[in-house]
């Protein structure tokens, strides 16, 4: 099941969100948006921010301010408690640039819902998600995967599914950049 559910929050709670996001984070640099532990070409770089850590804990002041955000999830997912959050941030790379597809959770595999949630608007930068369930560490074909669904970032659009579907994004190419809040519940 995907949801695609816009203008999730509150107007004026969005703009908080999106004017911390977009002014006041000081975002670090990874060399694999998808996966920080695997080095790969330089397109598939990115920014990330941390939210919540896999344990639990509160990782800066932006966790106290998207807090009733990641709460209302939460409840909308019906899970126990929120695994990871995190802000990702990848750059006009002037060419369309698919990054790789992943499960956020691979090794060790744990079974989540996951959450997008665009700060950004992007027509060109969409979210793909595939037909393909990942439930451990396992190798697969780029070529052989079929698109279930292609979500395009929207200010304030949340989307959920169930976190074992392989997934990914793409970097802009007509804005300036392309931010979203990943999330995972349990």
């Amino acid at each position: 099941m995907i949801q695609v559910i816009d203008d999730f929050l509150s107007p004026s709670y969005f703009d908080l969100i999106e004017k911390v996001c977009l002014t006041e984070l000081e975002w670090t640099y990874t060399k694999n948006i998808t996966d920080s532990n695997v080095i790969t070409d330089k397109s598939q770089f990115g920014y990330g921010y941390p939210i919540y850590d896999e344990n639990g804990h509160i990782m800066s002041f932006f966790t106290c301010i998207v807090s009733g955000f990641l709460h209302t999830t939460l409840d909308r997912v019906k899970k126990e408690r929120i695994l990871r959050s995190r802000c990702d941030m990848t750059i006009n790379t002037k060419e369309k640039i698919m990054h790789i597809p992943h499960v956020d959770f691979e090794d060790p595999f744990i079974p989540n819902i996951t959450t997008i949630f665009y700060i950004t608007d992007n027509e060109d930068a969409e979210t793909v998600i595939f037909d393909k369930k990942i439930t451990g560490k396992c190798n697969f074909e780029t070529s052989d995967l079929k698109v279930l669904k292609k979500i395009n970032p929207k200010r304030n659009r949340l989307v959920i599914f169930d976190g074992d579907y392989l997934h990914t994004g793409h970097s802009p190419t007509k804005e300036d950049r392309r931010i979203l809040i990943n999330s995972n519940f349990i």
